[in-house]
């Protein structure tokens, strides 16, 4: 290819945000929007990152509650010459959706399904929903929108539209450009227009006028074709191209011309799509994948020319450094483990469509067959079960977090990660790839879409020093010469943003570069619309979130961060993906399901904790006012630990914030009351019933609420007169290793659960004692009070360390006191004592897990009566975060004549004490109402609700009024004979 000489032409317009009155925006928008509108330090913070390598911090943001905010919010943005970012899940990683003016959120509130039509294969859209909650909304009428990202569950379609997705299964569906048929679209001129295709008279029509719709209608009816030999030299000849305009949608003068394909993949840059009409595709009737295992990734790659040849949906490859970090991932491991064998240099999931499931193993095996017969592939894994296909492709769908799980301050980062060469120039141009990343000294992490010759490659670079942001742009640079050579796309899916379009003009030349500055100039002429992004783009390592000279602070922490070099560097592992930002399956983030608002999803309370620690919320730090209020809605659930890619724990950074907190201003009554509720619960329980008299009566219910902020509407649980340590004591004593670890709950609450957990083990011929534990501590850890829980940890090292040296299982009735001495404890202290609380938390096991255990190795014999017709299983929190929901489900699976169902319930609302507070009342209920609630509530004659954390128990209770049972109840209740 001969490349025209580059030459400079004018700079498009840029607004300024420097020169913005921001007091006088902030009281204009105030008065013309409905939503909310945040000017304050930490909102501007939530905003000032995406997934990318860049931080922007904004002038303010508006969340707009619909079309009118959008349209009052661009206007006054537009008189004010301010720059306008639009936001919907902030997911992209090239820096498209951070910039220096307002930003306006249309995810929270702007995201509805207008009208479906099936019948035609359509549908209309607000920009702010969630491709995953478009599809499920779609699924009763076997529908669905084609291009399937792997960040489906919050990527926004309105983002999707800016950037041109596409995802696993482009190799069949193509891109989001083909599947758009019309938007309505708000210019900067106030113009609003429908684009879609125009010829003839309506072209003419539209052409008419000086407002900024009409004429970039004439601007593109003359552009494209004046432009179409230097488009067909200098356009890559790849399905995966999305980077620049999409000039190549208007060389063919023969062709209807559409704005609508001008938009999208335009990056927000040109307008604001209001409302889209879809394009649907049928849902595959059937579908099966074969997971190939390659002992080299290039092997791998070379032989996806001949999986094409068998018309698979996808070909999707994950390389040795994908894999092996998901054996840090406790829930990602266990997935892996159920597909990999071994220790492979490569994985290629390959998924294949048919009308008929009968129709699909033969092609597998015809597939298998052909590679086997080119001596190409290891092992093959047949997935025809939904299940199991579900797991491959939510291992693959975790691969962008795992290449980033990296715990010191060399990570995985996307910069190069998007190009795109033909597939059977791909295994050479991988090759090549990976000899640019070791001359620079470093490695790489590969995975995606080998059926497009699309692969993600991330190379590890340390962006805190000079050394590592000048590695950063020599690979970025080599790496574009590069694709230049091999014919490919710099972007090929993620888009140009900040990180890409500083080669634009290298990539297409300059009639090309131009031409994309008159569409610019023309559409956008004071350059309000996301300024810096597609043409003149600011130098490549401007506007780092790190950069040369970032130091990390790492204020003094309770718990152990040595893996990742203190508890700041823990926290700066959230890379902005927002896989916290789903809502319809799984726990994290509870409160963020309920609430949709950025400042409560796991994501946003890293960055904000993040930033103030590095001072960029001010001199206060960690003292900042609005950092309690965005980590007050953290329920502490532990899910973000198990389902976030990177591990982000933030219970545990909740826990050191309240403790750095209440060191320095003292500690809350009501943290310090229900920290020690062990202390509370032992009198409480000697002044039974009494004490429960005036705990649940009117005048204690009102004390509460005025003392300790306690919701007077919570009745708070009762305490036993007899407790759990006693029923023991008045036994004979038997010989045995196997120990109930006597929990606050347990022991003062809830005596029977214990009990039957006990006579069940003793009817199956395992005798048990009680250990000589104090309470685990996780009441002080969920209140922050640590200095008492390392206490608490250390005296119960102190105390079951010796039975743990001698081989004694340690049993838990209650989920979250295991998780404190599993997960809590061990970190909380420090050598030798670190080693024996790690040695006690290998040998304390959930009572389910120890049950299933023993009685599947037949070590433990079940005797049960047929119980009832269907048992209805919830998963607390803790239990599912330690990856202990599957030995509860196979335990209750043996219960005779039962159908058991898992609910995908997610979190139950109470956590522990927090469902307790009079501010967090109304939340914690509407997190129980998205599923919990609504099933106990939905209870039919001969359905039975299980759950093992009192928590969970009581927050149904308390709003349905139904009574749930510890597994152990069951099955006490159904052994035969009782």
């Amino acid at each position: 290819m001969s490349l025209v000489t580059i030459d400079s032409g004018m700079p498009v317009a840029q607004a300024d945000a420097a020169l913005v009155d921001a007091a006088r925006l902030r009281a204009e928008l105030e008065a013309a929007i409905e939503g909310e509108i945040r000017f304050d330090k930490v909102s501007r913070a939530l905003y000032s990152t995406d997934a990318s390598v860049y931080q922007i911090t904004p002038i303010g943001v508006v969340v707009a509650k619909g079309r009118k905010d959008v349209i009052n919010a661009v206007s006054i943005a537009a008189r004010h010459r301010c720059p306008i970012t639009m936001r919907g899940g902030g997911t992209s990683q090239a820096g498209q959706a951070i910039g220096a003016g307002i930003h306006i959120d249309i995810s929270k509130y702007f995201n509805h399904l207008l009208e479906v039509n099936p019948d035609e294969l359509w549908c209309r859209v607000e920009p702010g929903i969630v491709l995953d909650e478009l599809n499920a909304a779609l699924k009763p009428h076997n529908l669905r929108f084609a291009p399937d990202v792997s960040t489906a569950s919050r990527a926004t379609i309105g983002g999707m539209m800016a950037n041109n997705s596409s995802g696993a299964r482009s190799v069949l569906y193509g891109k989001t450009i083909d599947h758009v048929l019309e938007q309505e679209v708000l210019f900067a001129d106030g113009s609003i227009a429908w684009l879609r295709p125009l010829h003839g008279q309506q072209l003419e029509q539209a052409c008419q006028g000086e407002t900024i719709p009409a004429q970039a209608h004439r601007l593109m009816r003359r552009l494209g074709p004046e432009l179409a030999a230097e488009v067909a030299e200098r356009f890559p000849k790849v399905l995966r191209r999305v980077m620049g305009y999409n000039l190549d949608e208007f060389v063919d003068a023969s062709r209807p011309v559409d704005l609508g394909k001008l938009m999208v993949g335009s990056e927000g840059t040109l307008g604001v799509v209001l409302e889209a009409r879809l394009r649907l595709v049928p849902l595959p009737k059937a579908k099966a994948v074969l997971a190939i295992e390659f002992s080299e990734l290039l092997d791998g790659l070379g032989a996806t020319p001949a999986i094409l040849r068998h018309a698979p949906s996808a070909v999707e490859v994950m390389d040795k450094f994908i894999l092996d970090h998901t054996k840090e991932n406790p829930a990602l491991d266990r997935q892996r483990r159920t597909i990999v064998e071994g220790d492979p240099g490569a994985l290629l999931c390959v998924e294949f469509y048919a009308d008929r499931a009968e129709d699909l193993p033969p092609r597998l095996k015809a597939c298998e067959d052909d590679l086997r017969a080119q001596g190409l592939g290891d092992r093959f894994y047949h997935a025809l079960d939904a299940a199991a296909q579900a797991r491959i492709w939510g291992l693959r769908e975790a691969a962008l977090g795992l290449s980033m799980s990296m715990k010191d301050d060399n990570k995985s980062l996307s910069f190069v990660e998007d190009t795109a060469v033909p597939p059977e120039k791909l295994r050479e141009y991988i090759d090549r790839f990976l000899h640019i990343v070791r001359t620079h000294g470093t490695r790489a992490g590969i995975y995606a879409h080998a059926s497009v010759g699309c692969l993600h490659v991330r190379p590890v670079v340390n962006m805190k020093t000079a050394e590592g942001v000048q590695k950063f742009e020599a690979i970025a640079n080599a790496i574009a010469d590069l694709v230049l050579e091999f014919g490919g796309a710099l972007s090929g899916e993620h888009g140009d943003g900040y990180v890409r379009s500083p080669f634009i003009r290298k990539m297409f030349g300059p009639r090309i570069y131009e031409a994309f500055r008159e569409i610019k100039r023309t559409l956008d002429p004071h350059g309000i619309f996301n300024p810096g992004k597609i043409v003149d783009a600011p130098p490549l390592v401007t506007n780092l979130r790190y950069g040369a000279g970032y130091t990390t602070h790492n204020p003094p922490a309770w718990f152990d961060y040595s893996e990742y070099g203190g508890w700041g560097n823990a926290v700066e592992m959230c890379s902005g993906l927002g896989a916290c930002r789903k809502r319809l399956e799984g726990t994290m983030c509870p409160s963020y399901m309920v609430t949709g608002d950025e400042m409560h999803s796991t994501r946003g309370r890293a960055n904000t904790l993040r930033m103030a620690m590095a001072g960029r919320l001010g001199e206060a730090g960690l003292d900042e006012h609005g950092i309690s209020e965005v980590l007050d809605l953290c329920l502490e659930c532990r899910a973000c630990k198990t389902e976030c890619p990177v591990g982000v724990d933030m219970g545990r950074y909740k826990s050191e914030y309240l403790a750095w907190q209440w060191s320095r201003h003292g500690t809350p009554l009501r943290a310090s009351v229900l920290g020690h509720v062990h202390d509370l619960a032992r009198w409480g329980s000697r002044l039974a019933p009494l004490s429960n008299t005036l705990a649940s009566s009117v005048i204690g219910r009102w004390l509460n609420e005025a003392l300790l902020g306690i919701d007077a509407r919570r009745i708070p649980p009762a305490f036993s007169r007899n407790t759990w340590r006693e029923w023991f004591a008045a036994r004979p004593t038997k010989p045995s290793n196997v120990y109930f670890f006597n929990d606050t709950f347990t022991n003062y609450y809830n005596p029977p659960i214990g009990i039957a957990a006990a006579e069940v083990l003793e009817s199956g011929g395992v005798a048990c004692g009680l250990a000589p534990n104090v309470c685990c501590g996780r009441p002080l850890i969920s209140q922050g009070l640590l200095k008492q829980a390392q206490a608490r940890a250390r005296r119960n090292t102190e105390l079951l360390h010796g039975l743990a040296a001698s081989g004694a299982t340690f049993l838990f009735c209650e989920p979250s006191c295991l998780s404190a001495i599993r997960d809590d404890a061990p970190d909380l202290l420090r050598g030798e004592e670190q080693s024996k609380a790690r040695l006690i938390a290998k040998a304390s096991l959930l009572w389910e897990e120890y049950v299933e255990r023993e009685a599947a190795a037949g070590r433990l014999r079940l005797n049960l009566k047929p119980g009832p017709p269907e048992i209805i299983l919830h998963g607390h929190c803790h239990q599912k975060s330690m990856g202990l929901l599957a030995p509860a489900q196979a335990l209750l699976a043996r219960v005779p004549g039962s159908k058991l169902t898992t609910i995908d319930s997610g979190c139950c609302g109470m956590a522990g004490s927090f469902g307790y507070g009079r501010e967090h009342y109304e939340v914690s209920r509407a997190i129980g109402e998205r599923r919990l609630l609504p099933a106990a509530r939905d209870l039919k004659p001969g359905q039975h609700l299980v759950a093992a954390g009192v928590s969970c128990r009581h927050q149904v209770h308390d709003f349905t009024g139904v009574e749930a049972s510890h597994p152990a109840v069951l099955l006490r209740s159904l052994l035969a004979g009782s």
